[in-house]
């Protein structure tokens, strides 16, 4: 899969290679520069593995965590194991997201930004901030 120019001059610009791919939220995958990846598995390593559910989550996700690189054309390989995890058909959006990359299937996309439309950007806010998270102005 081809990652869009302007994601793949960053990371070459501004990250260690390779780059990790991994399970996301809401069926689609997660792509991490190297450096931002170091820093999630040092915040899972200090969690209590006591916990059944740390480990369950963990496990998780490093189940099908691949080290991928970015061929000359800036391609990635997405293994079988990802892809069926994902539900990557053919049609994908890969979209930014803060520090990652979200790759998914632009049905799943599309499906997910229909069903969660139904909740204005005010709404949303509202929530966060009754949750103690303080939303930036936008």
């Amino acid at each position: 899969m081809s990652i869009p120019a302007r994601f793949r001059e960053q990371i070459k610009a501004e990250h260690e290679t390779p780059i990790v791919l991994t399970l996301g939220f809401d069926q689609c995958l997660f792509l991490y520069p190297m450096d931002a990846w170091k820093k999630i598995e040092e915040q899972m390593a200090s969690w209590n593995t006591l916990d059944p559910e740390v480990r369950q989550f963990v496990r998780t996700v490093l189940k099908a965590t691949d080290e991928v690189d970015l061929d000359q054309q800036g391609r990635i390989m997405i293994s079988p194991v990802l892809r069926k995890e994902a539900g990557l058909g053919k049609n994908v959006v890969i979209v930014g997201n803060l520090h990652r990359v979200e790759i998914w299937d632009k049905q799943k996309y599309e499906a997910y930004h229909a069903q969660s439309s139904s909740q204005s950007l005010e709404t949303l806010g509202q929530k966060l901030s009754d949750k103690g998270i303080q939303s930036p102005p936008l």
